[in-house]
């Protein structure tokens, strides 16, 4: 190496100390702002191998339905779709652990709210890097947190909806990702039978899903049609 590249080395360490030991008060007046919180950043269910053991019986569509026992179904499997695309599959997700993971794979054990609202655990800086590929300035965080790995203002705005959720319980988070997937329209596809269209509408959320933009490694249309074939099984 030369002494330029050192000196170069050298500076580059400075300056991301200098980024990583500010004064506490400089990093809360950074994580206080929730439009620099993120979900779109790596996370350990990126390097999910694709696990595919349902083979030729995945299901690309359905009949419509009004039936609410197989609405209810469905949006289960769906459900276990995004818990197999935003968490290691199977390790983290047939043994329900995801409900407590935070991003990054910390775990959390207070399921009265949101862990970060409970203090159990704070805010994650991501780098420069990530930020600006989440769009964001620097000093940006994630607080995704749970099955379904809820930042804290998504899943206050979805809490505070009527009937207001009690808690951050398993149930609790099932019914705020219900709630979203309302929001962007996803039930109405799965009552049509869409599935892929479901599938392709809700990737504008969850960055796991096969044709997200966020650039996170999604997951392929055939590992999630088969987690969605196994979800159903399973409701």
């Amino acid at each position: 190496m030369t002494i330029q590249n050192r000196g170069i080395g050298l500076l580059a360490l400075l300056v991301g100390a200098f980024l990583f030991l500010r004064p506490n008060n400089a990093q809360a007046a950074q994580i206080s702002v929730a439009d620099q919180d993120t979900s779109e950043a790596p996370r350990e269910s990126d390097l999910n191998p694709e696990i595919n053991p349902i083979g030729g019986q995945r299901m690309t569509n359905l009949l419509p339905t009004n039936d609410s026992d197989e609405i209810s179904k469905r949006i289960a499997a769906f459900l276990f779709m995004l818990r197999s695309s935003e968490h290691v599959y199977p390790r983290d997700v047939i043994n329900d652990k995801a409900y407590g993971i935070f991003y990054g794979g910390n775990q959390f054990s207070d399921f009265s709210d949101h862990p970060v609202i409970t203090g159990e655990l704070r805010p994650v800086r991501l780098s420069y890097s990530i930020c600006n590929a989440s769009g964001l300035g620097s000093g940006c965080v994630s607080t995704a947190a749970g099955a379904y790995q809820f930042i804290r203002p998504t899943w206050q705005r979805l809490r505070e909806q009527n009937p207001r959720l009690p808690d951050f319980s398993p149930q609790s988070q099932d019914e705020a990702a219900i709630r979203l997937l309302n929001e962007l329209g996803v039930i109405d596809l799965l009552r049509d039978g869409d599935i892929e269209g479901a599938i392709q509408r809700a990737s504008g959320t969850w960055a796991s899903l096969p044709g997200s933009r966020a650039q996170q490694n999604p997951k392929s249309v055939i590992y999630a049609l088969d987690r969605f074939s196994e979800g159903l099984t399973l409701a």
